[in-house]
């Protein structure tokens, strides 16, 4: 395959084989129609400011349709049927361009892309897969590797079969009607065994398959004896194929020629797929760098040229998009739906409504059905209240239902009106072997001077109008804790008091979770998220089969025409059920969504937890927030996106969807600590600045903001930071922003921040044009480029003007790719704050002696502060590493420090263990540094008061 050495090798990859995949860009199994690109490609992702929302990124791409593949309504076209609005498509460049179309990291058995000896071939970004090593093999060391120093290594148990793929790839696309050639260098690392292999190639115009379920047609090269030795040579293995007129997605790798009649384990290296019928001479490839991964929402076709010359000008969108379609619901909904619950019945149903709906549209409503002795009262819609502050929940909107029927907590018969389960189809767990149930109650009567039923399910099994079967009933006993009756046919009952059982006759509302798992053996009955709640040893003659009655609101039999007894008296609401037993997990995400709607968590907890209730099944990349105690998770209503961002606004942070399709979430310190520009821009490449054609500078007034007020979003309250001095330079100007942290501190510090930060006018680079097309040198540079990575523009204007610098990040990027060779990349950027932030730097000094290994005391210098005792400077139970950057580097714990006085050189340090190492005067010691942190002296200089300001 020839290649141009001045542009880079870029290819189309679309996914007629996958649908929308959870808003997930896939990484394999996709369809190569670069051929067909045509005109011009814009792709454009970003923001304006760093103070907007997120865009969604989208690629316009033209492809020719002559022959119509690409028309969804042609039934004879190659794809017919699989031509559908959000399938994937990936937009990626390789640099320098090869004729190799694999990953650096697949050709090289490991030696490039930057992964670790020992790690697996099958994680993402290797996309290597095994079905004869179930740990999916592993990258490692080699001093005898086809080339370099690492290979691939797979077991291959005796008595695998033939045709087994023992390591294939589906990452790289292919043409259909195209002809590749695959090779690839093997060998049996196992003495006294062989093994037959070959190459392969599989392609297939289905779905996109599972690694274990990788099928199609397959074309097979020469099979080969690999002889196993600790020593064993390299066998070259090959094959070449035209791919089918309808191919979706093609795999190569090798398989066993033969079934196996010994555990081998074969090594691979030097890899290689190309497009041609001739197996040319093994390169690296180059870097594969993603310019766009999102989904095709449209196909609008037309035609040229007097209607003889169709085109696609297709229109993508990124996950953004997807998401910002996703409504969500309230919090405790999102947790439950996200368990594939069997029923949800909220009871939150309008007043005098005589049934209850079920949410999910399983089942039809559940009626109200009255007992034999006459009607008691249920009624629908009435309010949260509860008998105390904080003994309501918040993670569920709407209202509720409330029972009144008389003599609650009594033995007696009395009238009565329930909801009935039964009577919707409801007749017990669908699966009585493995089930969870959940109620939410508040209990206004008196402390029950026998029970207070709440939800009673039973068999039709009874002695002396008790129930002598199987059932699953809970109750609040004597003493108002709540109780779980299961039994099965035999009528044995297991009694069960719920774990956290408290006095639930408060007025407040509580909420049950109970489960059975005959598998395990084992109940769960947990009040109010209380964790100590598994029975173990449950007999499996417990498994309430043949269920045939279930009611909320109290006991009624209908065995004796509904007779009522056992009353109950107060709120109910989420009445739910579940095909699988909970784990500790699901106890403390479901009631903690019902309680509080997850106040009190991090920033990038809650981004994620959001993306998990849109179904967001892509990759992510969250970093560790600092906005540690988010308020109320009041989502109820937004879409996805509008939720991620008030996350982003709250942490100050950014969002936004990568170039290969991951999200990704940035906290306020991404900012604060990139402190030197990644590129720099300018006319002087002899410095290696990266040249532009043209910059466009903005002195931008818009983001001017001197009245600053910040609303806490739980509690309406304002927040307010102002500056008269920019007042009277720029006329008031307001900036507002909502956030959905805890603590009021966090938002008053938002708002001085915010003041600081826009108080003043700051240059802006309203674009800067970069040509990497007329300068193939820029090519690397422009194709790694990210979203809000740091950079600075330098601009020399003629003497005796000064040269102009602009610290600032990318905000906006946007691709122009002509079929005529020619590439612009431009870009916008906001520019950077040059506020020197204090931090509290790490602890930093050297040792004073030389400590041998097994020592429990070391002596330090003093360090940048001799006044202030050692002591005060280093606490019981802090950490600290001795020889940093040494061989002997190791972490220890402080257990006490000598006293000292000002002025002090030394100081005695008394350690919690005996150092395992030996250790030299002058070394390093200093606090537990930041991953990729090396130099204790980094924030030296911005960590002295009354000189810096202090960020939140």
């Amino acid at each position: 395959m020839a290649t141009n050495p001045n542009w880079p090798l870029i290819q189309y990859n679309w996914g007629p084989a996958w649908n929308v995949n959870r808003a997930g860009v896939p990484s394999d199994s996709l369809a190569d129609i670069t051929s067909r690109s045509r005109s011009r490609t814009s792709i454009r992702r970003g923001r304006q400011y760093e103070l907007d929302q997120i865009r969604s990124g989208t690629a316009d791409v033209v492809f020719a349709n002559t022959d119509g593949a690409l028309d969804p309504a042609n039934s004879s076209g190659p794809w017919y049927g699989r031509i559908t609005p959000y399938q994937p498509l990936r937009v990626r460049a390789q640099w320098p361009p090869t004729q190799n179309l694999l990953l650096p990291v697949q050709a090289t058995g490991g030696d490039a892309g930057g992964f670790a000896v020992g790690s697996s071939p099958v994680q993402p970004g290797v996309s290597v897969f095994s079905n004869t090593d179930s740990s999916g093999g592993q990258i490692t060391s080699s001093a005898t590797a086809w080339q370099g120093s690492r290979v691939f290594q797979f077991a291959v148990p005796s008595g695998s079969a033939s045709n087994t793929i023992v390591a294939g790839t589906r990452q790289a696309s292919a043409e259909r009607n195209a002809t590749y050639t695959m090779q690839i260098q093997v060998r049996n690392i196992t003495p006294s065994t062989s093994v037959q292999v070959a190459a392969v190639m599989i392609w297939n115009s289905g779905a996109a398959p599972t690694p274990t379920s990788v099928s199609g047609t397959q074309i097979v090269g020469s099979p080969a004896t690999l002889a196993g030795s600790a020593s064993a040579p390299w066998t070259q293995l090959t094959v070449t194929g035209t791919l089918g007129p309808n191919a979706t997605w093609v795999a190569v790798g090798i398989i066993l020629a033969a079934s196996t009649t010994a555990a081998t384990n074969i090594q691979i290296d030097g890899w290689q797929l190309e497009r041609g019928s001739v197996a040319t001479a093994w390169t690296t490839p180059g870097t594969w760098y993603s310019l766009y991964g999102g989904y095709v929402e449209r196909y609008p076709s037309s035609w040229k040229m007097a209607g003889t010359y169709g085109i696609v000008q297709t229109t993508s969108v990124d996950a953004i998009s997807l998401l910002s379609q996703r409504v969500l619901r309230a919090p405790l909904t999102e947790e439950i739906y996200s368990r594939n619950p069997r029923f949800l019945y909220t009871l939150g149903d309008p007043q005098d409504s005589q049934s209850a709906a079920d949410s999910v549209g399983a089942y039809p409503p559940a009626p109200l059905i009255v007992s034999k002795f006459g009607a008691g009262s249920l009624t629908f819609g009435n309010q949260i209240t509860s008998a105390t502050a904080g003994g309501t929940y918040t993670g569920g909107a709407g209202t509720v239902a409330t029972v009144a029927n008389g003599s609650p907590g009594a033995f007696t018969y009395i009238p009565a009106t329930l909801i009935s389960l039964d009577q919707a189809g409801i007749k017990g767990p669908a699966d009585p072997t493995s089930w969870t149930r959940m109620i939410a109650f508040r209990y206004t009567g008196p402390v029950p001077s026998d029970q207070a039923t709440i939800w009673c399910c039973t068999d039709s099994t009874r002695s002396g109008h008790y129930p002598q079967g199987s059932q699953a009933t809970v109750s609040l006993n004597s003493s108002g804790k709540p109780i779980l009756y299961l039994s099965g046919p035999s009528g044995a009952a297991g009694v069960y008091t719920f774990g956290g059982a408290t006095n639930c006759a408060d007025s407040n509302w509580h909420l049950l979770l109970f489960s059975y798992s005959q598998a395990a053996n084992q109940v769960m009955a947990s009040q109010d998220g209380a964790l100590a709640a598994y029975y173990g040893s449950v007999p499996s003659s417990s498994t309430p089969t043949g269920l045939r009655f279930d009611s909320v609101g109290g006991w009624v039999d209908p065995v004796y025409g509904n007779e009522a007894l056992w009353g109950y008296q107060g709120d109910v609401s989420y009445v739910a059920e579940w095909p699988t037993a909970f784990g500790t997990s699901d106890i403390t995400a479901v009631y903690t969504a019902w309680k509080n709607s997850f106040t009190g968590e991090s920033s990038d907890v809650r981004y994620k937890r959001i993306l998990g209730w849109a179904g967001f099944g892509g990759q992510t990349t969250v970093q560790a927030g600092l906005t540690t105690s988010m308020g109320p998770a009041a989502v109820d209503g937004q879409d996805a996106m509008t939720a991620l961002q008030n996350v982003v606004d709250t942490e100050n942070g950014e969002h936004f969807v990568a170039a290969d399709g991951t999200v990704v979430f940035r906290a306020r310190s991404a900012r604060y600590n990139a402190l030197t520009p990644s590129v720099i821009f300018g006319e002087r490449a002899d410095l290696g600045e990266i040249p532009y054609e043209d910059c466009q500078l903005d002195y931008d007034p818009t983001r001017i903001g001197n009245i600053v007020k910040i609303t806490q979003q739980s509690t309406n309250q304002v927040f307010t930071a102002s500056d008269t001095t920019s007042q009277t330079a720029y006329f008031p100007r307001s900036l507002s922003r909502t956030i959905n942290t805890s603590s009021t501190q966090e938002c008053q510090d938002a708002a001085n921040y915010l003041l600081s930060r826009y108080k003043q006018p700051a240059v802006r680079v309203a674009s800067i044009k970069l040509h990497p097309s007329a300068n193939p040198s820029i090519w690397p540079m422009c194709l790694g480029l990210e979203l809000g990575t740091r950079v600075r523009v330098m601009r020399r204007p003629p003497a005796p003007a000064a040269p102009i610098q602009i610290e600032c990040f990318v905000e906006s990027i946007d691709w122009s790719l002509g079929d005529n060779g020619d590439a612009y990349l431009t870009l916008q950027c906001s520019p950077a704050d040059l506020t020197p932030y204090g931090l509290f730097a790490s602890f930093h000094t050297t040792l004073a002696n030389s400590p041998a290994a097994g020592v429990t005391t070391v002596t330090i210098a003093a360090g940048a502060d001799n006044t202030n005792p050692a002591a005060a400077q280093l606490g019981a139970g802090q950490q600290l590493v001795l020889g940093l950057g040494t061989a002997n580097q190791e972490t220890v714990t402080v257990q006490s420090v000598s006293v000292t006085t000002s002025g002090w050189t030394t100081a005695v340090v008394t350690l919690t263990a005996a150092t395992t190492k030996s250790h030299s005067s002058g070394d390093v010691v200093c606090e537990p540094l930041p991953t990729g942190v090396t130099d204790p002296t980094t924030w030296d200089s911005s960590a002295k008061f009354d000189s810096v300001a202090f960020s939140y």
